[in-house]
């Protein structure tokens, strides 16, 4: 037994190690590392288990598992923070910033309702956000204007860019000067609105990149998936097909996004649901050039999708550099809780 569980250690040590070059790795070049990256919330909570196994009996292989989690801290930093109570900067005007999936506004919890737009009003009234921006905003003439009303009339965002036949909604308490979205064929894209705050001028990207298509396949699998089955194999097979394709096209479509945000002449902020993790390629690309707003002021654990997929953190908001140079700064606020969608929103 003790040398089967020695041989499992240094497996899932070698996979977590695995995991490390999916940032650096095209899926357009090489997908698998796409999906080892996907599996490392678990394969943390493994060499954990591992450490403490290993420790109980005071032998040195806990070491194993524990060098494999400092090399790759940054990481386990992008999962969980540790920036506990909200800092303040005196005489800087503050931007509160608030990114949410709102899932067409249906009740994940009970499939096919409507959500109570109470229930948003009560979330953003409770945050106060300066900005919200919205995926999946999905409008009918039915629920659209009691959810318009909890934003505007109740919430004080007055000015908003948005269309009924798209998914990308940003409302503000500032100005906007100008906004363009671009879809890349679907729903999917961004949408960007340069705000008028106080003297300055920024631009605020809205991004919903491709998604996995994978949560209803895999929750067939973990509810009734029998391994001895062909029809469960079946479905394990669309999974990695339906992941394959969609992180190649979020390789391509982040680099688009990129060459869009290197043209701004002013500071930006990219907010949203980038259906990638910390260990993807999308989110390298993208803190090579932005800042990870939780990395610098997040704490506890950085879990945003509150489906069956454990750990994952796919919305994020990035901050630009040069935002120190406009004194403008970006107000702190823990993960929120889960309303009504199967994402958290997120608030920096």
């Amino acid at each position: 037994m003790q040398k089967f569980i020695r041989w499992a250690n240094v497996l899932i040590v070698l996979l977590t190690l695995m995991t490390y070059l999916a940032p650096f790795v095209s899926p357009a070049r090489f997908w698998p590392f796409a999906f080892m990256g996907l599996i490392y919330p678990t394969l943390l909570v493994v060499n954990l288990l591992f450490v403490v196994y290993w420790g109980l009996q005071r032998q040195w292989r806990a070491l194993l598992s524990v060098g494999v989690i400092l090399i790759g801290w940054n990481h386990f930093l992008g999962l969980v923070g540790f920036h506990f109570g909200q800092e303040t900067v005196e005489g800087v005007p503050k931007i509160k910033l608030m990114t949410f999936n709102v899932y067409g506004f249906d009740d994940f919890h009970q499939r096919g309702l409507p959500a109570a737009s109470k229930e948003l009003e009560s979330l953003v009234y409770l945050h106060q956000p300066d900005v919200l921006c919205m995926q999946e905003f999905l409008y009918n003439r039915q629920r659209g204007p009691a959810y318009l009303e909890a934003l505007t009339q109740h919430n004080g965002l007055t000015h908003s860019v948005w269309k009924p036949t798209e998914e990308l909604a940003i409302f503000s308490r500032h100005p906007i000067l100008r906004s363009e979205a671009r879809y890349f064929g679907s729903t999917n894209g961004y949408r960007y609105a340069d705000l008028q705050v106080g003297e300055q001028v920024i631009r605020v990207y809205n991004v919903h990149l491709r998604s996995n298509s994978i949560t209803g396949l895999t929750n067939k699998v973990v509810d009734s998936g029998d391994l001895r089955e062909k029809e469960t194999w079946s479905s394990v097979g669309s999974i990695l097909r339906n992941f394959k394709r969609a992180a190649q096209e979020r390789a391509s479509q982040v680099e688009e996004l990129m060459a869009h945000l290197a043209n701004s002449p002013y500071p930006v902020l990219v907010c949203g649901d980038f259906n990638d993790i910390p260990q993807s390629y999308t989110y390298h690309r993208i803190r090579k050039k932005l800042d990870d707003a939780f990395l610098s002021s997040g704490s506890g654990i950085g879990i945003t999708y509150a489906g069956r997929i454990p750990g994952l953190r796919i919305d994020y908001i990035f901050t630009d550099q040069r935002f120190g140079q406009a004194d403008l700064v970006v107000t702190r606020f823990p993960a929120g809780k889960c309303v009504f969608s199967d994402h958290r929103p997120v608030l920096q």
